[in-house]
């Protein structure tokens, strides 16, 4: 078992713990060590069997219930199992085919579970690394349809994972025992031939179909790996210095790489929801974390929320004080101006009536009586005594033959023609 801490693109840490009593007490102090935080388990086993069938083309029910015969038949013995859809083929009746994956021998898991469930570690899945290395396989932009895999995570196992189309349709994890000493380039091409013979026996490829066989290695094993590449002709071979793939990905490990599990165990990281074996029952924890965050999330969200809603009010209310305290000074500057505008107001009593009566006199007085002054002030005097109040001090009388002469001392004065009366 390896545990690793990614931050990111960068490795924080890797602890190894042996399969014995030790290497589990140690594993559960590790996990006890961490506040509950979410993990999930990637295997990499000899277990895991892959199966292709083809299934009618169903919907929820009767798809679930085609899929647990056929776990029965395959998978009896075992409750990890997963089912992925690759394709769908229209002939007669549409068929979907489905790749079915289990672990023959579920109880190498159960000791480091147990620990998973006693430390109440939020576990969100377990998930099979030949899946996981599916989402790599568009980087290594191959021309053949077939692409063969190869890569080494520990010292004693070599697996090979098989694309076609981009979709895996099986994975081998074989045991080799030359990492360290013996011909390990020769025991990897015997390997490759091994798996390349299945797959033209059971079909997958054709005898005349050339395949890709793409290689993850290290600096000790590169060269010899190329040199025996290059006189094998059946197939199209590329070598990856496994330290320039994880360079070209920009991928923060401590030293250099012998294996290639840190590639796959960042892009394992990367995904957010995946599970692929995992039971509900040992996932509860991690159901009750993400319900912890979301609560926390909704709790912080009502409080900016209030935050945001109170700040709003204040501000409302700071400027309602602003607009009443600038209203008031409205009002005292229009009431100052009334009280000024009352003082110089001259206060008539006279109804609208009489003041229509006097503007017909004026308009009299102008057409009929501005050559004569006996009878104007005879009518005038009438009119007068309408107003109680006012007083005549003085009448000025005077002819012009220009209308806009303003006063007698203004007016030429001479001897105008009479008319003849008729």
């Amino acid at each position: 078992m390896v545990a690793q801490e990614w931050s990111g693109r960068k490795l924080e840490s890797s602890v190894y713990f042996e399969p014995d009593e030790q290497g589990l007490d140690l594993f559960s102090a590790y996990l006890r060590s961490f506040k509950r935080e979410p993990v999930r388990l990637m295997v990499d086993l000899i277990e895991e069997e892959f199966r292709q069938i083809k299934i009618p083309l169903l919907r929820g029910s009767d798809r679930k219930a085609i899929l647990k015969r056929n776990y029965a038949k395959y998978f009896r013995n075992s409750k990890y199992r997963f089912a992925i859809s690759q394709s769908v083929e229209k002939k007669t009746r549409k068929e979907e085919n489905v790749l079915l994956m289990g672990l023959t021998n579920q109880y190498l898991l159960d000791p480091w579970l147990k620990i998973i469930e006693d430390t109440r570690t939020p576990l969100s899945g377990i998930i099979s690394l030949p899946l996981v290395s599916q989402d790599y396989i568009g980087e290594l932009k191959s021309e053949n349809n077939a692409v063969i895999l190869v890569s080494q995570q520990v010292p004693s196992n070599l697996r090979q994972s098989v694309f076609v189309n981009g979709k895996l349709i099986l994975s081998r994890l074989v045991p080799i025992a030359s990492f360290y000493q013996g011909d390990y380039a020769a025991d990897v091409i015997r390997d490759i031939e091994s798996t390349q013979r299945y797959l033209v026996s059971q079909r997958i490829v054709g005898g005349a179909d050339r395949i890709s066989i793409q290689i993850f290695t290290n600096k000790r094993h590169y060269d010899k790996l190329k040199i025996k590449c290059t006189a094998e002709n059946y197939a199209d071979f590329k070598i990856h210095a496994i330290n320039e793939v994880l360079k070209k990905e920009k991928i923060e490990l401590y030293d250099d790489q012998d294996f290639s599990s840190g590639l796959f165990c960042y892009l394992a990281s990367k995904k957010i929801l995946v599970n692929h074996y995992a039971v509900p029952e040992e996932r509860k924890y991690y159901h009750h974390h993400l319900a912890n965050f979301f609560l926390k999330f909704t709790g912080i969200a009502i409080f900016a929320i209030g935050i945001g809603l109170a700040s709003t009010s204040l501000v409302e209310g700071w400027m309602y004080n602003n607009t009443v305290t600038e209203t008031n000074l409205i009002e005292q500057k229009y009431k100052s101006k009334y009280n000024q505008l009352s003082e110089n107001l001259i206060d008539s009593t006279t109804s609208t009536t009489s003041m229509q009566n006097v503007v017909k006199l004026v308009g009299l007085m102008q057409k009929r009586y501005i050559s004569d002054p006996e009878e104007l002030l005879s009518m005038v005097s009438r009119e007068i005594s309408l107003f109680p109040d006012i007083r005549v001090k003085s009448i000025e009388w005077f002819t012009s033959k220009f209308a806009d002469a303003t006063s007698a001392s203004k007016v030429s004065w001479g001897k105008g023609k009479r008319k003849k009366k008729k």
